[in-house]
């Protein structure tokens, strides 16, 4: 890391050093390339009614922050991490069936990887990651209970992280429309602060427990697919536990698979809303944001052979997404009130793995200038990350 001007040498080198390990991870990964056969992978079968599953990701990243906006020196670091999950899923009958998975950072909320650190201390929170029951009812309904993943159809992770598990309930039907088109409707309703006994001084007591609901419809018909939903939080009570309090936050996407020549191409388009946000007085709020505000996102991807690319641009103002970022994606450095882009390049390996490369660019919309009532810590972030994916 560089902290001073009389640094600079140190952080040269030590910026050598990382951009080595990147080869180095780069090279191992490249070798994989060309030597791992690609047949086909799946769950494992114990039995009729039992299977496993499990995934191993290996990661390097390079962070990079510009720091002129506060007058600090520019800073860099490097880390390994890595995140391991492992679950299984029971077919109690036709129509119900329970699971669990276990995950490394489970006392995480956005992000299950750890980093490699034997003296930090966090190898030690591996832990439940889902848990629930789950049934199917009528043609081609569903319904759970528990800690699930949420029934939120989105093309990216910026209005909801998806290693985040809401634990609730969770119930959808699709129903089959004309010319093979369908249309689901989903919703999701989790517990996002449990207030306990009304008697403690931060509590509220019975039916006063924060939560966050969504409402979503899905329609589909050939390469096109078509979305609304939103999520409304509730933040009951006296004791505010959230920025932007309640809240409802919107997200409409569109999907188009097309091709160009014999390439095929995946096409989308995310607009973001947030709708009422205020400051709450919580201790946590973020000024320099509206109470109304909209982002959005454009995504791109192709693939040829066994090579995949993507790119997506964001917009994402400080209040256009839930909670501040508080449940978006973590891939950027801040999860929102940031433009950037996102640029991957991958491979399919076979046999359940896969590897990237990805950059990161971003910066920083609202709070960079100290001028304002609040400052960001940086006005730019890059980031260089490496992926290894394997699963069974």
């Amino acid at each position: 890391m560089r902290e001073t001007q009389s640094g600079r040498t140190k952080g040269t080198t030590s910026r050598g050093v990382a951009v080595a390990i990147l080869a180095s991870f780069l090279f191992v990964v490249l070798g994989w390339m060309l030597v791992v056969p690609a047949p086909a992978t799946a769950d494992v079968a114990i039995s009729d009614k039992l299977s496993i599953f499990g995934d191993f990701r290996a990661r390097y990243e390079m962070d990079e922050q510009d720091r002129d906006n506060t007058g600090a020196v520019d800073r860099d670091r490097d880390r390994a991490r890595i995140r391991a999950r492992f679950g299984f899923k029971h077919k109690t009958t036709d129509k119900i069936s329970f699971g669990m998975r276990f995950a490394t950072r489970a006392d995480a909320l956005q992000s299950p990887h750890q980093d490699l650190d034997v003296t930090d201390g966090n190898s030690g929170t591996f832990g439940l990651d889902r848990a629930y029951v789950e049934t199917k009812w009528g043609k081609s309904g569903f319904a759970w209970f528990g800690k699930h993943g949420i029934s939120f159809w989105e093309q990216n992770e910026q209005f909801w992280d998806g290693d985040i598990q809401p634990e609730g309930v969770g119930a959808g039907y699709k129903f089959g429309l004309a010319s093979g088109a369908s249309l689901l409707l989903q919703s999701t309703f989790t517990y996002l602060n449990e207030e306990g006994w009304s008697d403690r001084g931060d509590a509220d007591g019975t039916f006063e427990d924060d939560f966050g609901a969504t409402l979503q419809a899905v329609y589909n018909k050939g390469p096109l697919t078509a979305a609304v939903g939103s999520l409304f939080i509730g933040s009951q009570g006296g004791n505010n536990s959230f920025q932007g309090g309640s809240a409802t936050y919107t997200l409409a996407s569109i999907q188009y698979k097309t091709k160009a020549g014999d390439l095929p191409l995946k096409l989308g388009y995310d607009w973001l809303h947030g709708e009422n946000v205020v400051n709450d007085g919580a201790a946590n709020f973020v000024t320099g944001g509206s109470k109304d505000e909209t982002g959005y996102v454009v995504n791109a991807s192709t693939k040829k052979g066994k090579w995949g690319y993507q790119f997506k641009y964001y917009h994402v103002p400080l209040n256009s997404v839930p909670l501040q970022g508080q449940v978006s994606q973590d891939n950027f450095p801040q999860s929102t009130n940031f433009r950037g882009q996102r640029y991957q390049v991958g491979y399919n390996l076979g046999s359940g793995m896969k590897a990237d490369f990805r950059i990161y660019h971003q910066e920083i919309l609202a709070g960079v200038s100290n001028a304002q009532n609040w400052t960001q810590a940086a006005e730019n972030h890059q980031r260089y990350q490496v992926n290894l994916n394997l699963k069974f």
